[in-house]
């Protein structure tokens, strides 16, 4: 006789070889699954947590050609002939999607080969066990499968809790990520223990990551202006130049210098020099006086200089409560320094009396906000089980492309120094106007989003135990651009997703 070895499912609690010795052949694993005990009783098949199946009801161990029996209990699912709204769950009337099926809970469902009428993800308890493959009119098993495709992101669900579930004969479609970053899952196995078997499952493409939204624009870090310097000429009196502008960006004064006096004298009175933050940026020289050697004009401030740029997102994502979630790209490390202010201008003293005054200089802007980050591009991957016992026999997982990660941004525009004052007026006009302020540096420009992966099994935990498993991967998403602050100012490159058949990755 021929040795065989056996291969024991827990496909729903109590099912075990030292309850029941029932079990199966692993050589079988591809044809067959068998859950053991006594179903639940009623049209609904409510069987409780932990309900299980006794195998005359159990579609795929039937002779080919014979009709599901009258005595198995359960819900009936028909895309073609149910109704879920006229519909009780029984053979002659029975619901049109499984969502209506499994409302009451943990149940047997039978679905016949028909694509279902979901439109919702479905959520299946624990202990279910949910059987498709059946013919519409007579309900006898005939192998083709059930597709189930919602058009939803993740197609189905299995919850958590005491019991087991089973999906046998299905064909298990997740529709694309549409929000930003938004992934696809056909099958999401939330810390659930339970079988596939003779399932195909296949999800759609991620969601292109979000790119990071401008950067604000606000005029209040522009430099405040400098005062214009008073017409005048004559008298013997002292002619107060113009007030440099005030500001203070970022806890540091960069206000620029006041204007020189006019006078009456041998020279005008010099102009102040600007305010510069110490070790950041240098403020313009006051001008000179009128008949005193040098430029009487007001020296510009010095520019600030751009905050330190973010990095792109790496590593590889986790599994959430919400399925996965990928890595967003660093925002900018530091905003950009502020700038110094515009040295006041020289006043004049060529007039019959006091001359003109200089006009004043003009405050440094202010440094830019960092920039924000990209996001995550959203992944795609047939089958997610965290923290899961998943079995998996005969089963076919297909992915398709994980989507770009989005943008960083440049990081905000510094803002820009505030003008020099004019010269007053009067005599020869020797007063000169007050240096402009330097512009304010741009805040660190950020780095860009994780691509998405293409997984055909992404798990935390216990990896499933497979046989007759085959996977299909589609292409991982790149990621995304680092914000463009300037040559000095690049964001980081966000890593690409991978591409592969199976990945741990960690659970939050």
């Amino acid at each position: 006789m021929k040795s065989r070895t056996f291969l024991v499912l827990g496909v729903l609690a109590g099912a075990t070889m030292g309850a029941t010795g029932c079990t199966l052949y692993a050589e079988d694993c591809d044809k067959r699954f068998r859950s053991c005990g006594t179903g639940g009783s009623g049209a609904t098949g409510t069987g409780g947590s932990g309900g299980s199946v006794d195998p005359g009801c159990v579609p795929s161990e039937l002779t080919p050609g014979t009709a599901l029996p009258d005595t198995c209990t359960g819900v009936f699912v028909s895309g073609t002939n149910g109704n879920d709204t006229t519909g009780d769950g029984t053979r002659g009337a029975p619901y049109a999607s499984l969502g209506k099926a499994l409302e009451g809970g943990p149940t047997v469902v039978y679905a016949c080969a028909v694509q279902t009428s979901d439109t919702a993800t479905v959520t299946v308890p624990a202990g279910t066990a949910l059987f498709g493959g059946l013919d519409c009119a007579d309900w006898q098993y005939t192998g083709d499968k059930t597709p189930v495709s919602p058009g939803t992101p993740i197609a189905l669900v299995l919850s958590p809790g005491a019991g087991a579930s089973a999906l046998e004969d299905l064909d298990l479609m997740s529709g694309p990520g549409v929000a930003p970053g938004e992934s696809s899952i056909a099958v999401f196995a939330d810390g659930a223990t339970a079988t596939l078997a003779r399932t195909d499952l296949t999800s759609g493409s991620g969601a292109p990551g979000a790119d990071a939204p401008p950067d604000p624009t606000d005029l209040a870090l522009n430099g405040a202006p400098g005062g214009p310097g008073t017409d005048n000429c004559g008298g013997a009196g002292v002619i107060g130049g113009g007030g440099g502008g005030q500001k203070v960006c970022q806890a540091l004064d960069v206000s620029g210098g006041a204007g020189g006096s006019g006078l009456n004298a041998a020279t005008g009175g010099p102009g102040a020099p600007g305010n510069g933050p110490a070790g950041l940026a240098t403020g313009g020289a006051g001008g000179v006086g009128e008949g005193a050697p040098g430029s009487c004009s007001g020296g510009d401030g010095a520019p600030g200089t751009p905050g330190t740029p973010g990095a792109g997102a790496s590593g590889t994502g986790a599994l959430t409560a919400a399925g996965y979630a990928g890595v967003v790209g660093a925002g900018g490390a530091s905003s950009g320094t502020p700038a110094a202010g515009g040295g006041g201008g020289g006043g004049a003293n060529a007039c019959p009396g006091a001359g003109p005054s200089g006009g004043g200089g003009g405050s440094g802007g202010c440094g830019g906000a960092p920039g924000t980050g990209g996001g995550a591009g959203g992944a795609s991957i047939a089958l997610v089980s965290r923290s899961a016992s998943v079995t998996l026999a005969t089963v076919t997982l297909v992915a398709g492309n994980g989507a770009p990660g989005g943008t960083g941004s440049a990081g905000q525009d510094g803002g820009g120094g505030g003008q020099g004052g004019p010269a007053g007026t009067g005599g020869d006009n020797g007063a000169c106007g007050g240096g402009a302020g330097g512009k304010g540096g741009r805040g660190g420009a950020a780095g860009g989003g994780l691509g998405g992966h293409s997984l055909g099994i992404a798990y935390s935990g216990t990896a499933p135990s497979e046989t007759s498993v085959a996977i299909t991967t589609g292409s991982a998403g790149p990621g995304g651009a680092g914000g463009d602050g300037g040559p000095t100012n690049q964001g980081g490159t966000g890593d690409s997703g991978q591409k592969a058949d199976r990945l741990e990755l960690p659970a939050s």
